[in-house]
């Protein structure tokens, strides 16, 4: 599904919804250098049975240990690793949208593969030129650094050097002293003035 088609039908949702994976780095730069094979939007794990009147009719399947199984319209586990819904409007068709299930509270977004690392929702979630909410790039970056894959190299060489200085400090500190990305932040780290290098 393009992603136009995809805002244009969460529009309408009543809960909190982003654009993820790559497209959200896209709308954060206002630009594209690769294509993407797939179209993710984000929902809270505490929103997800709202997906079933917004996705009323569609073919709806958790993707999960590897395999495919039809959503009843109920909570997804996080300890079964219930984390991506795959979608369809029927279910003959192609696979078109991947629902990917966020975790938080009322408050504040919580990185699911660590919940020390939270954010508040207006930070976590930003709005693109268009109005789009989407991933934080930060967040997004931080999410594909755990198997890294070329497409995702390409990402991090592409966004970190872009990045707002605050961000590119916030991901080094969510990422791990000896991750590859490391050494792409600190090569665009700012460079400090002779009084700071100096002291007062």
């Amino acid at each position: 599904m393009p992603l136009q088609e995809a805002t244009a039908l969460f529009a309408a949702a009543e809960f909190r919804w982003w654009v993820a994976g790559g497209n959200a780095l896209d709308l954060h730069l206002q630009r594209t250098w690769r294509t993407h094979e797939d179209t993710d939007i984000g929902v809270a794990r505490t929103d997800v049975t709202k997906l079933a009147d917004l996705l009323d009719g569609w073919d709806i399947h958790i993707a999960a240990a590897g395999k495919l199984t039809r959503w009843s319209h109920g909570p997804l586990s996080v300890d079964l690793s219930q984390n991506n819904l795959w979608c369809r409007p029927t279910s003959t068709g192609a696979w078109c949208l991947d629902i990917t299930i966020g975790d938080g509270d009322d408050r504040h977004w919580v990185y699911r593969r660590d919940p020390t690392i939270t954010m508040s929702w207006s930070e976590a979630i930003l709005q693109s030129v268009d109005r789009i909410p989407y991933l934080a790039p930060e967040l997004q970056l931080l999410f594909k650094s755990k198997t890294i894959r070329p497409k995702d190299t390409l990402d991090a060489t592409t966004v970190i050097p872009a990045l707002e200085a605050p961000r590119r400090a916030r991901l080094a500190s969510f990422l791990p002293p000896d991750h590859p990305w490391q050494s792409i932040i600190a090569g665009h780290a700012p460079t400090p003035t002779t009084r700071e290098r100096l002291g007062p």
